[in-house]
């Protein structure tokens, strides 16, 4: 018989520790320095004055409301940060919770460092998770005149290795084990891009093999100002370390400025895609109205204008850094976190409610409450993930969990799949490399309003890591997202089946014409045996 879960990772945790224990008497036990002296830095208050600002502000409606462009390709997502990075004078603040040296991360650190040769101040925030093995660039980069590089709860030990730094941080693993999601560019405190997207090549359509669809915003106008407060708060806190207060390099700074000019200057980002020439996937073909004015954002700044943007009030959400510390699990609530604050938002529906979220692992509540909606009259879709097209098998565990339980409460459940994605090449705005796998982190309330972030619908967003988002308050973009952006027959549709036999997969063609399948499709019978096997052992909370 398996022992109970609690008892299995009971046991678990004493392996663990007397692992960790044999490696400590080894090499001894990695535990973080004393905090350095480091004075606060906040965003600059005459942003009004600098170009860019002036620039944003003819594309801004007159009544003071904030102004937003989805951008759900990553080619040009990525192409406009590289852009605002190279119209900046003043700063140029940047947090992300996967910056990679690929060749999409080293492009951006590239513009980045241009930019500080021009004398603008970079602030850059990195969670310490992906690092693993890049100290010498890293600290190569932060060597730059006017950059500085801290790193968001950082590992202090065996540095080159991801496997050795968990180990050496063993009697630490309750705060290692919380991360720093969040994704923001901010530039002159005037225009920013937050959403779902890390700074690496499969997230904007730059790798070889699978590729995310992802969301981002960019944004200009007051809405800004909120994030640079959401940045300044994380950048000042005392989670966060100077980088040569974590990291070291046996390269001389001579040496390491010559690894980074090398590296960076053969980095090979993705091409922006013109919308004047069609679209990503099909030159020849018009693009619609709004996907133009997606796609031209980078164009736009190329050539020193910005056309109007979407005009809405925004409210900006970020978690605190006591999250980080376990304040809210302790506590047995979610007070004061993103979460928290788009489920209140969401239980203010009236008609509909659209979820997409790439990991969805609801907990008992949730799925409570979105019985009581639907009791209610308001209509919930989800959207995310099948096993086929999720990157972490695991989570899609967790969640099916809990998928009888949301059919039975009347959610309307759609599994991205990531042949008819492809084949369809109607899922949005999909360039040649798009292979169907789901990162976007989007929420949309009665057609009228819409979040964009970082934050997953799973228990690791809520409890563990940190998150951003934006509510923005805009018929039009939802319309553009729900039109252009969602497409069914992407998607398989789940239902339990008639007999009660457990649960089916609709695949439906333009035609209505629909099949049938009885286990999850496009998997092998080997990884679903591998996943109900282990079912009984994943930690729904690490997911």
């Amino acid at each position: 018989m398996l022992p109970s879960m609690k008892a299995w990772f009971a046991a678990r945790r004493r392996a663990w520790a007397g692992l960790g224990l044999i490696l400590a008497l080894l090499q001894g036990c990695s535990s973080l320095p004393p905090q350095p002296q480091r004075p606060d830095t906040h965003a600059i208050a005459d942003y009004a004055e600098t170009p860019l600002a002036r620039m944003m502000a003819g594309a801004l409606p007159a009544d003071g409301r904030s102004g937003f462009r989805l951008m759900p390709y990553g080619p040009n997502s990525l192409a406009t940060r590289i852009e605002l990075a190279r119209l900046a004078t003043r700063t140029l603040d940047v947090q992300y919770y996967h910056l990679a040296i690929d060749n999409t991360g080293l492009a951006l650190m590239r513009a980045l460092r241009d930019a500080a040769a021009r004398g603008v101040r970079v602030r850059l925030l990195m969670d310490d998770l992906y690092t693993a093995g890049e100290d010498d660039m890293l600290l190569a980069l932060a060597s730059c005149p006017n950059i500085e590089l801290r790193l968001f709860n950082p590992f202090p030990g065996s540095r080159n290795s991801s496997s050795g730094r968990f180990l050496a941080s063993l009697f630490d693993i309750g705060r290692i084990d919380r991360r720093m999601h969040n994704k923001l560019f901010v530039a002159d405190n005037a225009a920013a891009v937050a959403g779902g997207r890390n700074m690496a090549d499969e997230y904007v359509d730059n790798a070889s093999g699978s590729n995310f669809v992802d969301m981002d915003v960019i944004a200009a106008g007051p809405v800004v100002r909120d994030l640079s407060q959401a940045f300044d708060y994380y950048w000042n806190s005392d989670v966060v370390y100077p980088i040569q207060a974590i990291a070291s390099s046996n390269l001389d700074p001579a040496q390491a400025q010559d690894l980074f000019e090398r590296k960076s200057a053969a980095a090979t980002p993705p091409k922006a895609a013109d919308p004047n020439g069609g679209s990503p996937a099909n030159p020849g073909e018009a693009v619609a109205p709004f996907f133009f004015f997606m796609l031209d954002v980078p164009f736009e700044l190329r050539a020193g204008r910005m056309s109007a943007l979407e005009p809405a009030n925004a409210r900006v959400l970020f978690d605190p850094v006591t999250k980080t510390r376990g304040k809210n699990e302790r506590e047995g609530n979610l007070h004061g976190t993103v979460t928290e604050g788009v489920v209140r938002w969401l239980i203010t529906a009236r008609r509909n409610i659209r979820m997409v979220s790439p990991y969805f692992v609801p907990s008992d509540a949730a799925v409570q409450l979105l019985r009581d909606a639907h009791e209610h009259g308001v209509q919930v879709d989800v959207y995310t993930n099948s096993l086929a097209s999720t990157d972490e098998p695991w989570v899609y565990v967790g969640y099916t969990n809990h998928l009888p339980a949301m059919l039975d409460a009347g959610v309307r459940v759609h599994e991205l799949s990531p042949s008819l994605s492809v084949k369809r090449r109607r899922l949005g705005i999909l360039g040649p490399k798009q292979t169907g796998a789901l990162h976007a982190k989007v929420a949309i309330r009665d057609d009228d309003q819409i979040f964009v972030g970082s934050m997953n619908l799973d228990q690791r967003s809520a409890q563990l890591n940190t998150e951003m988002g934006i509510i923005i308050d805009s018929p039009s973009m939802v319309r553009q997202f729900v039109t252009g952006l969602l497409d069914a027959g992407s998607a398989y549709t789940v239902r339990k089946a008639a007999d009660g036999s457990g649960l089916e997969w609709v695949e439906t063609d333009d035609d209505g014409r629909q099949t049938l399948h009885r286990v999850p499709p496009e998997t092998s019978a080997w990884l679903r045996f591998k996943l109900r096997l282990l079912t009984p052992f994943i930690p729904e909370k690490e997911l």
